[in-house]
């Protein structure tokens, strides 16, 4: 069986997501703020130091790259020296009527839905917002109609979308989905093998 090995890479952190600002997700806005400010720059300078050369060595040179629709996602990949594709199974969750909002403002104005929210997989945002099932579902499709060939994917995408990468892969509760931490630049490679997706330690 030919081998499919996926990279995903967690954007940047910008100031929005530094001030705890949430996303406008799926919707297609633009981020609220500036999408690589001066820190993002000096971290991508590092990250592709780090992981350009080693990642497309283990993809014997050559990648098919894709992207969140979300600027910051694209910003990333860009800084990161690859060309890449929008792929909207890889946007952010959609948060409703919490899309640009900081999530110390909504906790002080909606205490159970947030509380809420961080322990129910199954919790939907106000106004259409996804619940992580949801986007384990959108994820979960995405990978599983890869195709099963001979070939590495790098997208730059969101720690939601990572998550629920990663817990399709293993097969495990969506309910563990919080004791996942994707920080912002961390590398996670997922690969097909004939008994389903496994998850791969990144390269030291």
């Amino acid at each position: 069986m030919m081998a499919t090995k996926v990279w995903l890479i967690s954007h940047a952190a910008n100031a929005a997501l530094r001030a705890g600002v949430l996303s406008a997700g799926i919707s297609g806005a633009d981020e609220p703020v500036e999408s690589l400010d001066a820190r993002a720059v000096e971290a991508m300078d590092a990250w592709r130091a780090r992981w350009h050369a080693p990642i497309l060595a283990s993809a014997r040179g050559a990648a098919r790259v894709l992207t969140s629709p979300a600027e910051i996602a694209q910003a990333s990949a860009t800084a990161a020296g690859f060309e890449a594709v929008v792929a909207p199974a890889l946007a952010e969750t959609a948060y409703g009527e919490w899309a640009g909002r900081r999530l110390i403002d909504i906790a002080r104005g909606t205490p159970d839905a947030l509380a809420a929210w961080t322990r129910d997989p199954a919790f939907r945002p106000p106004g259409g917002g996804e619940s992580f099932d949801d986007v384990r579902a959108r994820v979960g499709a995405w990978l599983d109609a890869l195709p099963q060939i001979d070939e590495a994917i790098v997208a730059f995408t969101h720690a939601s979308v990572i998550r629920a990468a990663v817990l399709h892969a293993l097969g495990a509760p969506s309910a563990t989905f919080r004791q996942l931490e994707i920080a912002p630049l961390s590398v996670t490679a997922l690969r097909r093998t004939a008994q389903g997706w496994v998850w791969m330690a990144a390269l030291t």
